[in-house]
C-alpha cells in the first residue's frame, strides 16, 4: 500500500523522503546519465510517484508545489512562501478521468478540460507547466564539470541568443552607478559568470532528472522523485461546477482576448492570460496552451485552431505557436528562423493558406514573414521597417501595415501611416498622419478601420479616400477586433476607475452591444 501520510508542515524539500532507486556508481558518464533519465521519464509517465518543486520568480516571490502522480491522474497543491512556518495555500489542481478540478484560494472553482480553466492568476498555469522534472538530454557541447554528493554538474556554452542578451544587458549598464550588494549587482555578477563559464546544469545522478532549471525569469528546484509502491490517494471532486463541455460547433461568436482575472482597481496588474470568450453567453475558457501566458493572434482551420505568441522557454524571445482548440495540443511555428526574437501580429490570408507575421530582433526593424504549406521555411516579404500591426487585404493580393513615419522615434504617437505591402514586396502609401491603429475591416470588405489623431474612429477605402466616421466616433473605445464578415468589432471600453471590458460595436452605425462579463482588465481581442 502506498505511503499517503502528509506531514503537517509544507517544507518544500523536507516534504518528501529521499529514497534511492539504485546503488550510486563511482562514476557516471553523460551517455549513461541520459539513458537513466529516459528510463526515469518512462517510469514517471506510467507509475505512481511524488515529489516537490520550489519556484522563484524574477521578483523574488517564492512558490512551492507538492505533486502526487498516478498517471494519468495527479494532484498538485501550490503554496506561497513554501519555506515559512505556515505556507499560504494558493491553488490546487486534481486531474481525474481526463478532466481537471481547479481550485484557486479565494478565486476560481470548477471542472475543466486540461489547460482550459480561466485562471485568475495566469501564474498558476505557468507553474503547472513546469511541475514535472525535466529529464537530462545530452548536448554535443556538454561537458562534465564536477560532482557534488549525488548531483552531477554539467557545463554548456551559452546559446547565441543568450550571449547576445547578456552582452546587451551589460552594455546598457555600462557606466551606471550600481550599489554594492544590491540585487542588480548580484545579477551583473551572475551574468558575467555565465558569459565566462556558460550554463551549469545540476542533474540528480540517481534518476537523471534535472535538479535546477531556469525558464525565462523563473528559477525551479526539484526534489528527488520518490517512487511509490502502490497507487496514492487522489481525491475525487464532484462538488464544483462543470465547465468541461466541448466548444460548440458554431464558433463564429467566440473571440480570443487577454484577461487578468485577479486585477482590481488600485492593485498591481498581474500577467494577463489568453482566453476564449463566447460573446453570446459570456462563458470564459483559457486557450489550452500548455505553458504560461499567451497573446491572442488569429483563428485558423475553421476556427478549430488558433495562432498565438508566447515567451520562449529559454527566455530568448517570443515564439509563435499553433494551438488546437479541440484536441488541446500545440506546436511551435517558424523553426529556427522565427526564434531568438519577437513574433507578433499573426494574420491568416483570406483563402486560409498563408500566415503573415511580424518578426523582430530589435525595435524599429520589423520583418514580415509568410508561412505556408508550399514553402519549407518562412519567407520574407519586403524590407525591415517600423511596423505596428498588419492585416490582409480582402482579395489577398497584399497586406496593409501600420508603420511609423520615416525618421520618427518608435515611441511617438503621431505621424503614423497606412501602407500597402504587395506580394512582390513593394510598398505604396494608402494614408498618412493617422493615429495608433489600422486594420482591414473584413474578408470581403474594401474598407479600412483606423483611429484618427483626434482619437476618433473612421473607415476609408483601400485607396485611403472616402473617409467616414464610425457612429459618433466611438471616443474612448480601443483595440478593435473585426469579425470575419467586417460587420462588427469587439472593442475595449473603460471607466474612471481604470476598469475596462469588451463591447461589440456595429461598424455601420456605431451602435454598442454589451457582453456578459465583469469589468476588470481586458485587452487585445482577436475575432478572425
Amino acid at each position: 500500500m502506498a505511503n499517503s501520510g502528509r506531514p503537517s508542515r509544507f517544507g518544500i524539500f523536507s516534504l518528501l523522503t529521499m529514497v534511492a532507486v539504485e546503488v550510486l556508481p563511482a562514476q557516471t558518464g553523460l551517455d549513461t546519465l541520459e539513458d537513466r533519465a529516459k528510463s526515469s521519464k518512462v517510469r514517471l509517465e506510467t507509475g505512481p510517484a511524488r515529489w516537490a518543486v520550489r519556484a522563484t520568480l524574477g521578483t523574488g516571490a517564492r512558490f512551492g508545489m507538492r505533486v502526487v502522480s498516478n498517471p494519468p491522474d495527479f494532484e498538485i497543491r501550490i503554496v506561497v512562501k513554501p519555506d515559512a512556518d505556515k505556507p499560504e495555500p494558493f491553488a490546487r489542481v486534481v486531474a481525474r478521468a481526463g478532466k481537471w478540478a481547479v481550485e484557486e484560494i479565494g478565486g476560481l472553482k470548477g471542472i475543466y478540460q486540461p489547460w482550459e480553466a480561466p485562471f485568475s492568476y495566469e501564474l498558476v498555469a505557468r507553474l503547472l507547466s513546469e511541475a514535472w522534472p525535466p529529464p537530462y538530454a545530452r548536448g554535443t557541447d556538454h561537458t562534465l564539470s564536477r560532482r557534488v554528493g549525488e548531483t552531477v554538474v554539467i557545463r554548456e556554452p551559452l546559446s547565441k541568443s543568450q550571449q547576445k542578451r547578456a552582452e546587451s544587458f551589460l552594455r546598457k549598464l555600462s557606466g551606471a552607478q550600481v550599489k554594492p550588494g544590491s540585487e542588480l549587482a548580484r545579477n551583473i555578477l551572475e551574468i558575467r559568470r555565465r558569459l565566462e563559464q556558460g550554463n551549469q546544469w545540476r542533474v540528480d545522478e540517481m534518476t537523471g532528472f534535472m535538479e535546477r532549471v531556469s525558464v525565462g525569469s523563473l528559477e525551479l528546484e526539484y526534489s528527488r522523485v520518490e517512487w511509490l509502491e502502490g497507487p496514492p490517494e487522489i481525491p475525487i471532486i464532484k462538488t464544483y461546477p462543470d465547465y468541461s463541455a466541448p466548444l460548440p460547433a458554431d464558433r463564429d461568436g467566440i473571440v480570443m482576448i487577454g484577461r487578468s482575472g485577479s486585477w482590481r482597481p488600485g492593485l498591481t496588474q498581474f500577467e494577463p492570460g489568453g482566453q476564449l470568450l463566447n460573446l453570446d453567453t459570456g462563458k470564459l475558457l483559457r486557450i489550452p496552451f500548455a505553458g504560461g501566458s499567451c497573446v491572442p493572434g488569429c483563428f485558423t482551420d475553421q476556427r478549430s485552431k488558433v495562432v498565438v505568441s508566447a515567451a520562449a522557454r529559454d527566455g530568448s524571445g517570443v515564439d509563435l505557436f499553433l494551438v488546437n482548440l479541440l484536441q488541446g495540443t500545440q506546436m511551435k511555428l517558424g523553426g529556427d528562423i522565427l526564434s531568438g526574437g519577437i513574433c507578433r501580429s499573426p494574420a491568416l490570408s483570406p483563402d486560409g493558406k498563408t500566415l503573415a507575421v511580424v518578426f523582430s530582433t530589435e525595435p524599429g526593424k520589423d520583418q514580415v514573414y509568410l508561412l505556408s504549406s508550399n514553402d519549407a521555411k518562412p519567407q520574407t516579404l519586403g524590407k525591415p521597417m517600423d511596423i505596428r500591426s498588419l492585416s490582409w487585404l480582402g482579395d489577398g493580393t497584399g497586406l496593409t501595415l501600420l508603420t511609423g513615419e520615416a525618421g520618427e522615434q518608435r515611441e511617438a504617437r503621431s505621424g503614423m501611416r497606412i501602407v500597402r505591402l504587395g506580394m512582390e514586396g513593394r510598398i505604396s502609401l494608402i494614408r498618412s498622419e493617422i493615429g495608433d491603429f489600422a486594420t482591414v475591416a473584413g474578408k470581403d470588405s474594401e474598407r479600412i478601420l483606423f483611429r484618427g489623431r483626434d482619437e476618433l474612429w473612421y473607415t476609408c477605402g483601400v485607396s485611403g479616400k472616402n473617409v467616414s466616421i464610425v457612429g459618433n466616433g466611438l471616443k474612448g473605445l480601443t483595440d478593435p477586433a473585426v469579425n470575419p464578415e467586417g460587420t462588427h468589432a469587439v472593442m475595449i471600453d473603460r471607466d474612471a476607475e481604470s476598469r475596462n471590458w469588451p463591447v461589440v460595436v456595429e461598424l455601420a452605425s456605431g451602435k454598442k452591444f454589451p457582453v456578459k462579463v465583469e469589468r476588470g482588465r481586458w485587452l487585445l481581442p482577436a475575432w478572425r
